[in-house]
């Protein structure tokens, strides 16, 4: 009978495993595919190579142009996407990638979590930090997007760390997918 418990038990755990959103590494809320040779952009040459520093990247349309919004500490420059890399897809606000003081490539989404909209960017700070405008809340980049700091006030019916994807770096060519 005990060896019957045990093995129920063990059924049990593997039936309610999921693979949803919420115990997952990474996100598969929002489409995300882009490809760039860091190379050409020097907001992406400056961050990957250098711990703790992160850009953004979002996409948006100037006059019929798609075009792309690279940012990073003191530099922000608008890039034209040729036709393949219209197709890109950037996730719910646009893209955060850099490297932690681990020296481990991350990718999270530009958006804030806690508010859920597109609408909802963060803003990044030099130290690693990203910060919500509209709720205050503050995750550390560094720590894989945790909480940080939240004003007492906050009401966090949902609270969470960024939205992760995965991303590759191999020097030259970086690659964020989900």
């Amino acid at each position: 009978m005990k060896k019957l418990t045990i093995l129920f038990l063990l059924l049990l755990s593997f039936v309610s495993c999921s693979d949803d959103d919420s115990t997952s590494t990474y996100s598969r809320r929002e489409y995300v595919y882009c490809y760039f040779s860091v190379l050409q952009y020097a907001e992406l040459f400056n961050v990957m190579g250098n711990p703790g520093q992160y850009a953004s990247i979002r996409k948006h349309v100037v006059g019929g142009a798609t075009k792309i919004t690279i940012t990073s500490t003191g530099s922000s420059t608008d890039y034209t996407l040729d036709a393949l890399s219209k197709e890109f897809g950037f996730g719910l606000g646009g893209l955060i990638v850099g490297t932690n003081h681990y020296g481990e490539t991350l990718c999270y989404d530009l958006s804030c979590p806690i508010c859920d909209r597109a609408d909802r960017r963060l803003s990044l700070t030099d130290n690693g930090y990203a910060r919500c405008a509209k709720c205050g809340v503050t995750f550390d980049m560094n720590n894989y997007g945790v909480i940080y700091e939240s004003p007492s006030d906050a009401d966090l019916i949902n609270p969470r760390g960024l939205y992760r994807y995965r991303i590759r770096f191999d020097g030259t060519t970086l690659n964020a997918y989900n």
